[in-house]
């Protein structure tokens, strides 16, 4: 079930030089019990409560607006628990009657022509959904049981079954490919995608590639009411978290381009907006700050996306502005820092190494207590069996510096080990004026948000970020990566 935010969207009215049109709504749902039914309508595929009305005796309601932006909406005649079912609005009178026990299965239209193709549609794959049911089930047994012939039988059950509903879309799309319903449909349906039309290297990667930059040929960006439905974001979500590389910079030109094909501050925009930007700053692929800061410098912070309002972008400005220096393809800040005599101020930029770990622990977290002497495990094999030029350069997040010197004598952490202390953080002032250390370095866990420990970095011979905010298990294959990238370039 789509999650329902129950909020109310506001609605500003404006005295308009021209006539209005009025759409009307009429429902009436056998059984209902609540007093209050809801017009819900969708952002993302989120959504959101839109407008109410009175139930009559008779179950009956009416929901009345002006000028209605078009796109797939929600009845919901129940909050205890919430039900709900879509509708299309395309059309200034619409009426239909269901049932409580089964809202989307029952539904009668009266009056929508759109809406009457679109239940037809609706009930043919409830239809086909209810015959497959059974024969997965089946298959289900079949396999547990090992009995792959009847498994293969069944398969073919289910592709067959599977291949008329996609038939069925296909022509209904074709048939109304002028209609919002039609439209929606269409964007449902995966591309055909060819054979080669010549010879080619890798059959399986041109087919690939010929579905990664065709994906959109069947949804009409142009046509903003399109955005309003949670199918939208659903293609949204396939298409840059699934199909395309995971890799950044590919991410990021596909998005500008897909960008530029919606109506700017229209449905489509703010739902790809929305979905573009957190999308990649929740997940926990390595390097999707970039995106998402990218996303942010390029359709929000700068004004573009009108409908954000300024409150909200502030807020979030100096969020991103925290993650900017430190993103995976920049330079790294650089650093001055003590050893442990606090003597010896180690500056990053003179560690001369092919690669360099930067590490920042504290040896009262007790994860790192943990990771660190795995780090030093991998450190210490890098050393012994390869001939890779790495170096870690290990600081110390705690100021009270008793503790890490006993961590590192007790785990022999034969690295750079470098951290700031008490007078160092309490007279930073003097330090400075010296030219012992740089602000940079005295400010570290605000530019390099180490807010949590351990957090590494993997930065080349000329300082630039390579990877960064992973664990001792995955700093093997990083390496690998890398030097497997180097030696193909």
């Amino acid at each position: 079930m789509k999650k329902i935010v129950f909020t109310f969207l506001a609605i500003s009215i404006y005295a308009l030089s021209f006539t209005q049109t009025t759409y009307k709504i009429k429902v009436k749902v056998k059984g209902i019990t609540d007093s209050l039914a809801y017009l819900g309508t969708y952002t993302g595929k989120n959504l959101f409560l839109y407008d109410t009305a009175v139930v009559q005796p008779d179950g009956s309601f009416i929901f009345e607006n002006t000028d209605l932006p078009h796109g797939v909406y929600a009845i919901i005649p129940s909050m205890k628990p919430p039900k709900y079912f879509d509708i299309l609005v395309n059309e200034t009178n619409i009426e239909l009657e269901t049932t409580i026990d089964n809202l989307a299965g029952d539904v009668v239209v009266k009056k929508s022509k759109e809406n009457k193709l679109f239940f037809k549609y609706v009930s043919f794959l409830s239809s086909q959904a209810k015959k497959k049911e059974p024969i997965l089930k089946e298959r289900k047994t079949a396999q547990d049981s090992n009995d792959i012939e009847k498994v293969k039988a069944l398969e073919k059950e289910i592709i067959k079954i599977d291949s008329a509903v996609i038939l069925y879309q296909k022509n209904v799309a074709k048939k109304h490919k002028d209609k919002f319903f039609g439209k929606l449909v269409n964007m449902s349906v995966e591309i055909d995608i060819p054979d080669p039309d010549k010879k080619v290297k890798d059959s399986n990667q041109w087919r690939y590639n010929y579905w990664m930059n065709n994906f959109w040929n069947n949804v009409d960006l142009s046509d903003d009411r399109l955005g309003k439905s949670a199918l939208f974001y659903n293609q949204m979500e396939a298409y840059f978290m699934k199909v395309i590389p995971q890799v950044p910079d590919s991410i990021i030109k596909r998005i500008d381009w897909f960008l530029a094909q919606l109506k700017p501050n229209g449905f489509m925009m703010k739902s790809a907006i929305e979905f573009l930007a957190y999308a990649h700053a929740k997940t926990k692929i390595m390097g999707m700050e970039s995106v998402y800061v990218h996303v942010c410098d390029n359709y929000i912070l700068n004004g573009k996306s009108e409908w954000i309002d300024n409150g909200r972008i502030e807020k979030l400005r100096p969020k991103v502005d925290k993650l900017r220096p430190t993103l995976i393809g920049k330079i790294a800040p650089n650093l001055i820092l003590p050893d442990s005599t606090k003597k010896n101020w180690i500056n990053l930029n003179n560690v001369s190494n092919e690669y360099t770990m930067l590490i920042f622990w504290s040896d009262d977290c007790g994860h790192c207590k943990t990771e660190i002497p795995k780090f030093k495990k991998f450190y210490d094999s890098i050393k012994k069996n390869t001939k890779i030029d790495l170096e870690v350069y290990a600081v110390c997040t705690n100021i009270k510096n008793e503790g890490w010197i006993k961590f590192i004598n007790d785990k022999d952490l034969n690295w750079i080990n470098v951290s700031d202390f008490q007078d160092m953080r309490v007279n930073h002032m003097l330090y400075l004026n010296s030219g012992k250390t740089t602000l940079n370095s005295i400010n570290y866990r605000n530019i390099y948000d180490v807010y949590v420990t351990p957090v590494a970095y993997l930065l080349d011979k000329n300082k630039k970020i390579i990877a960064k905010q992973f664990d001792s298990e995955q700093a093997t294959e990083i390496l690998k990566v890398v030097e497997r990238n180097k030696k193909n370039n």
